[in-house]
């Protein structure tokens, strides 16, 4: 199934349902305005960034995005192009993201700091999009760019930032498995994954930072809390009136400095519980395999002790009431499936 698109259409499946993938092309776009449409696109969808091509008029591309949980996964095939990410695009964007690129065929040099690195294909590259760099792609290119959200890949890699601009090979050790690990995704299959795409995002996160290696530096010890806390969540978000001071005791921190660690991010212990509550359960509902698991037990598998408030909490964050939310996802992939 193949669209072009403008940056706001969305596919749309049987009931209503986002399709598997949404899709931008210059391929109906006039060459004359080919390279401003792709900038103002990627701009939108991902990050704003400043592109050249030569031959003006001879420039196309195509990006096909999908979602892995919170990760957003974009496959991109494009002309030849120089891409730099500048001061001004930095300074204009609302979020922090790392993109970990996976190049499929071609070859690009990536500057950063005024050190390059030549990155051929099979090999991955972790960007940060906080910092400045430039990407020359004398070749056309085919690559998958994982966008991952700065505070969500922190609770696998505390320290990203230690990755940005190293070569990961796919002969290296688990760098490999890494490299591995992204090749086998493929856009048409994101939403027939054997597991649920947030699980299978987290175990991209975790060989991420395995790459990292032991010499990763240490966080500060209230960062390395922080991390704790989030992991600690995820661990037991299932248990049924868990309390902050079941977690500060396993941690061996008082409840008040738990919830000091939580406010310096601007939220609470039971704010981020939910958020976790909800994020599992999404999963359960988009699974396949859970199908035939009540709303009710979806509740209780993730931790709330009445399927009335889950069913409040997940429509208020989803905008949707957990059955259709199921309903609509099932629909969707049988739709992406027959296409």
């Amino acid at each position: 199934m193949v669209c072009h698109m403008t940056p706001e259409a969305e596919i749309v499946g049987a009931g209503g349902a986002p399709a598997a993938l949404r899709c931008w092309s210059t391929a109906d776009v006039p060459p004359r305005d080919a390279l401003a449409y792709w900038c103002d696109s990627i701009g939108q969808v991902m990050l704003e960034l400043d592109i050249e091509a030569p031959g003006g008029d001879g420039f196309s591309a195509q990006l096909d995005q999908g979602t892995l949980g919170p990760v957003s996964a974009n496959f991109l095939k494009a002309s030849p192009q120089s891409v730099a990410r500048t001061r001004r695009g930095i300074s204009r964007s609302s979020s922090e993201a790392f993109l970990l690129v996976h190049l499929r065929s071609g070859t690009f040099a990536f500057d950063r700091a005024g050190e390059t690195t030549f990155v051929h294909s099979g090999a991955c590259i972790l960007m940060d999009s906080r910092e400045r760099y430039e990407v020359c792609c004398p070749k056309p290119t085919d690559c998958l760019i994982l966008q991952l959200p700065a505070e969500w890949l922190r609770a696998w890699a505390p320290n990203p930032e230690v990755l940005a601009g190293k070569l990961l090979r796919p002969d290296g050790s688990w760098a490999g498995v890494l490299t591995a690990a992204v090749a086998a995704l493929q856009a048409g299959e994101l939403d027939r994954l054997a597991l649920p795409p947030g699980v299978v995002a987290e175990q991209l996160a975790c060989l991420l930072a395995l790459a990292a290696g032991p010499d990763d530096p240490r966080p500060s010890r209230p960062d390395s809390l922080t991390i704790r806390l989030h992991r600690a969540l995820r661990d037991r978000y299932h248990e049924v009136g868990l309390t902050p001071a079941a977690v500060a005791h396993d941690l061996a921190i008082s409840v008040r400095y738990l919830h000091y660690l939580f406010a310096k991010r601007k939220t609470t212990f039971g704010r981020e519980l939910v958020r976790v509550r909800l994020e599992r359960a999404r999963d359960l509902l988009s699974d396949p395999r859970s199908a035939r698991t009540s709303i009710g037990d979806v509740a209780a598998r993730c931790g709330f002790a009445e399927a009335s408030h889950f069913a409040r909490c997940f429509r208020g964050s989803f905008g949707v009431a957990p059955s259709d939310y199921r309903r609509r996802s099932h629909c969707g992939s049988s739709t992406t499936a027959l296409s």
